[in-house]
């Protein structure tokens, strides 16, 4: 770093700076290694006034304090890293324009809003660091100096380094942020308020000293590492250098403003060390801090009250839509249970060679394994009867599988309908029945073999037809004549059932109900 810079920055730092934020955006430029960093500073310092003014506007200018901070355990409340990625490319683009002046304030406001998060009190709210927040930040600004020397003297002192991925500005400002919210409560546990309320210098003890000074390093060599990032990043999207700034006249502008900042200096030290002394005069006397409370921290804690009923209005509207959706899907399989008892279970017919039966578990219909029957216990279907009951497009979107479809479901329940219905079923003759497409009772009744054995057979050479079959022989025709009488047995007895001209008005929607898959079926056979 030439001369002239290090005289420009020793009269910044001695007269200019008034707050911790001039002292990280200063002292980082120090730190900067890469040439084309070099290159950057020298803008910066050359337009120090818009550097060092951009280094405090969010909190004098735009006031939007809930962006200076990341509250590590409430899911990273806060919007730093979103404004941060704003400030940054808002200052590349004053870069690719050549605005340095522009880009100098830019740099200084995005600096707040990265180092801020490194400071333990900006990770949390509690009632103890409400009253000790503003004595903190002023002990810190008193004993600035001391605290960056000691960071230098420590050899093992914390440094910082980014990462090449994307979103890495956002990320660096996350892993710092959780760094820092480590030492939360360390550091309001050893603060000495009553130290502080005789000298401001006095707060600190020897733990929250490290604590602070290895934060303060950390800041400004993370700054740094940021400038040195930005202005590589800059040079390559321009193709050309960043320009050295001369820093003669700014150092002897500088030097003449020295009388006057000093002044300023002074007052706001002045106005500031009140302050304090006001805060901790009003805790003692009422055990809580209203009057004298910090801007920072009241603007903060109003918007988090709103963050709060936000949260809980979020909260108590999924509660109620779950519980509105819950009280629907009840409705509706009260509903479809009652519809498929009055239109399915008139079907089911009562036989002493019957192989399944409705209070059967799930597992033991056709199809229908341990893993398979244990999805559909997640959805509360246990039993073979509880399967015919539920609707079918309702099954499918609750269960959520990709591999179980609406047809497959029907072609399953049409398998354990077969099964219900008729005497000595077994598991594979129902689903080579229901594959060939003869799906209900109905159906099988009005077939006859010859066609029924010619469907079944051809079925059973298809890739589904040998996984069901597993080896068995396919039914002969003497099987099949069987299954026909026994169906149209069944369907004998339940036309006796339905007596009265009511009856079968009342049943007709349940035969094209079952009978829709098997209309389906049959057109897909003669396609």
């Amino acid at each position: 770093m030439s001369t002239s810079s290090q005289t420009l920055i020793r009269i910044l730092r001695a007269a200019h700076c008034r707050s911790t934020h001039h002292h990280f955006a200063l002292d980082a430029t120090e730190l900067v290694q890469t040439d084309s960093g070099k290159r950057l500073v020298s803008q910066l310092l050359r337009h120090h006034g818009r550097y060092l003014t951009g280094a405090k506007d969010p909190d004098t200018r735009f006031r939007d304090f809930q962006n200076h901070v990341i509250h590590v355990d409430d899911g990273y409340w806060g919007g730093a890293p979103r404004v941060a990625h704003q400030w940054y490319d808002r200052l590349q683009r004053y870069l690719h324009q050549s605005r340095y002046s522009d880009a100098a304030h830019a740099a200084g406001v995005l600096s707040h809003y990265f180092t801020d998060p490194i400071q333990p009190l900006h990770t949390a709210q509690t009632p103890l660091e409400k009253v000790l927040h503003r004595p903190i930040e002023w002990c810190i600004t008193q004993n600035y100096p001391n605290l960056l020397a000691e960071w230098k003297s420590n050899p093992t002192r914390i440094v910082f380094q980014l990462s090449d991925q994307s979103g890495w500005l956002g990320e660096a400002i996350l892993q710092s942020a959780r760094l820092a919210h480590g030492h939360y409560q360390t550091l309001l546990d050893h603060f000495d308020l009553a130290a502080c309320e005789k000298n401001s210098r006095q707060g600190l003890t020897t733990v929250s000293r490290r604590i602070v000074s290895q934060l303060i390093g950390l800041s400004v060599t993370g700054w740094a590492r940021i400038l040195e990032r930005a202005a590589e990043e800059a040079e390559r999207r321009n193709q050309q250098t960043i320009p050295v700034a001369g820093l003669t006249l700014p150092m002897v502008l500088s030097g003449i403003r020295v009388p006057d900042r000093l002044w300023v200096r002074r007052i706001t030290h002045k106005v500031e060390r009140e302050k304090v002394e006001n805060l901790i005069a009003e805790f003692r006397r009422t055990g809580d801090v209203t009057q004298n409370l910090a801007s920072e921290v009241r603007v903060l804690q109003r918007v988090r009250e709103i963050h709060e009923r936000e949260k809980d209005y979020r909260q108590r509207k999924a509660e109620l839509a779950a519980a509105h959706k819950a009280l629907v899907q009840a409705e509706e399989d009260r509903q479809q249970r009652e519809t498929v008892e009055a239109n399915v279970l008139p079907f089911i017919q009562t036989h002493d060679n019957i192989r399944l039966h409705l209070p059967d578990p799930l597992v033991d219909a056709p199809s229908i394994g341990k893993k398979t029957a244990a999805r559909f216990a997640g959805i509360g279907i246990h039993t073979v009867g509880e399967f015919l009951q539920a609707d079918v497009p309702t099954m499918a979107r609750r269960l959520d599988t990709r591999w179980i479809t609406e047809d497959t479901l029907q072609a399953w329940r049409c398998q354990a309908l077969l099964m219900c219905q008729l005497p000595s079923m077994l598991a594979r003759e129902v689903q080579l029945l229901v594959g060939a497409g003869y799906t209900t009772t109905d159906a099988l009744a009005k077939s006859n073999s010859d066609s029924l054995y010619q469907a079944v057979t051809q079925f059973a050479e298809t890739y589904s037809g040998r996984r069901y079959l597993r080896g068995a022989e396919t039914p002969t025709r003497d099987r099949l004549d069987i299954i026909i009488g026994d169906a149209a047995h069944a369907m004998i007895k339940v036309k006796r059932g339905q007596a009265s001209e009511e009856q079968a008005s009342d049943t007709a929607p349940t035969i094209s109900t079952i009978q829709s898959f098997d209309a389906a079926a049959a057109r897909r056979r003669a396609a």
